[in-house]
């Protein structure tokens, strides 16, 4: 009787390990991209493949919405609420509080430099961005920063008469470098942007076409000033503690199904950016010539205020090095 008692025992304790086994890892992925735009796909296709990698051991659930910004998403990864996210530099800047440096208005002034800075600088910040308790699975370009507005904007002054959204969550520093220069940001979440350029609350937004179009902003904002701001920097991101749990063998797998998505998506984003432009024109879009001169005046005025902020966005040591790198990628 004993031994049949043992051997239920043992017989419970087997197949409750296979059960356990057997369950898959679900990772619940916050996206501050809306469901209907291209970083949309590419996390759902995501989902698809690692799911096909481990046979089905890794389950990604994707999620649009439940939080009120970035920084609300990283809040809930760390209380394993969610598990994985795709943020802008806006969320990673919390993480390491320098990624935004390299978005500093007309710093960076092509896609060539961009993609030369972040290669060289880019394994830099995802090192510290994983002592935060986070993996970097992958970068995610996210266009250029245009600005758009209910009223054309060509120099700084026409600007300087309109009150900008500003969607960051780094604190008030962003906020207070505007201030400096002469501009009225007001904090306001990506959510709240559309009512609050209806109502009047804001006059104007600085963004990505594809973010623009996604949310429908262009709708009030219908005037586009033809000037790259900044090119902006997304990164898709997993907590350590479950990136540990996936099995070691099929890690390196993962992250390749990640990087490949990401690069063909990098291929996109400059070709979708122009359709979505020609789209919105067709709904009233109106793209306003900035002249050489005033393009000029742009750049004086933010690099004043590169000097200005100091410490208070980004260390000075990173952006020397940042501003070293594109006048090494100038000379050759």
């Amino acid at each position: 009787m004993y031994k049949k008692i043992v051997s239920v025992v043992l017989l419970v304790c087997v197949l409750g390990l296979s059960a356990a086994a057997a369950r898959p890892i679900v990772i619940k992925l916050g996206s501050a991209a809306p469901d209907n735009s291209i970083w949309a796909d590419s996390l759902k296709k995501m989902a698809n493949e690692w799911s096909e990698i481990s046979n089905g051991q890794v389950e990604v659930k994707i999620y649009f919405a439940g939080f009120k910004d970035e920084a609300d998403l990283i809040r809930k990864m760390k209380f394993n609420q969610l598990q994985a996210g795709i943020v802008t530099g806006f969320g990673l800047q919390v993480l390491y509080p320098n990624v935004l440096a390299l978005s500093v208005p007309f710093l960076i002034q092509s896609q060539d430099e961009f993609d030369y800075v972040l290669d060289e600088i880019g394994p830099v910040m995802a090192e510290q961005i994983e002592k935060s308790g986070f993996k970097l699975l992958s970068w995610a370009k996210a266009g250029w920063v245009y600005f758009y507005s209910k009223k054309p904007i060509t120099y700084p002054s026409d600007l300087r008469r309109m009150k900008i959204a500003s969607t960051g969550n780094e604190g008030g520093n962003l906020m207070n470098a505007l201030k400096d220069l002469g501009f009225h940001p007001v904090s306001v979440s990506a959510g709240e942007v559309l009512p609050s350029l209806a109502s009047g609350m804001v006059e104007a937004v600085y963004a990505t076409p594809l973010a623009v179009g996604a949310m429908q902003w262009f709708g009030v904002a219908n005037n586009m000033a033809d000037m790259k701001v900044a090119p902006f920097l997304g990164g898709i991101i997993i907590s350590d503690r479950v990136w540990q749990r996936i099995p070691e063998d099929i890690r390196p797998e993962l992250l390749e199904s990640v990087n490949k998505i990401g690069n063909t998506l990098d291929r996109q984003i400059g070709e979708l950016e122009d359709e979505v432009v020609e789209q919105m024109k067709s709904h009233g879009l109106k793209v306003n010539h900035v002249p050489e001169d005033a393009v000029e005046e742009w750049k004086e005025l933010f690099e004043k205020g590169r000097k200005q902020s100091g410490d208070a966005l980004y260390s000075e040591g990173f952006m020397r090095r940042i501003e070293r790198l594109i006048q090494e990628y100038r000379r050759r």
